[in-house]
């Protein structure tokens, strides 16, 4: 595991695989990506994780700073971790559902969370989150997870 992501609650995996065979010909940069955590490390990692992706990222520390980007801006993907000050996560996803029935678009969403009790995973799948990830979560797991919900090829660093 490397040091600087178990510091910030993430772990790259002990796999290796050669860069080449996970090359793909679409680019990541047509992605964009909400980050919704009140840890400031927390989005920090994910924003530098993501550029290095080629990922354009916003990120915010609250739900309502979130929905208020939202009626900006459509995402392709939402990463949110539950335990917010104010609105949780959970009630914010609850709000992207009725903006998204409302605006008729879909925002595929993963709860990203310290919260490990499968009665919370229950709670945000059943809210709407798609994927429910713990923290430190797998760095490869994390990329795969998004490459999934946007129906991306898997992702290599960009550099």
């Amino acid at each position: 595991m490397c040091p600087l992501s178990a510091e910030f609650g993430y772990a790259f995996s002990t796999k290796t695989r050669p860069l080449e065979t996970m090359r793909h010909p679409r680019l990541m940069k047509q992605l964009q990506v909400l980050v919704v955590d009140n840890d400031p490390d927390s989005r920090h990692l994910l924003t530098v994780l993501f550029a290095a992706y080629g990922i354009r990222t916003i990120a915010t520390a609250s739900a309502c700073k979130a929905l208020a980007i939202l009626q900006d801006i459509q995402p392709d993907l939402l990463i949110s971790e539950l335990a917010l000050p104010g609105e949780d996560g959970y009630c914010l996803m609850q709000q992207v559902k009725a903006l998204e029935s409302r605006q008729q678009v879909q925002i595929p969403a993963i709860a990203l969370t310290g919260y490990n009790r499968k009665s919370d995973q229950a709670q945000a799948l059943a809210v709407g989150f798609r994927r429910y990830l713990v923290k430190p979560v797998d760095i490869d797991e994390l990329m795969t997870t998004v490459a999934d919900l946007t129906k991306s090829p898997q992702m290599v660093p960009t550099t």
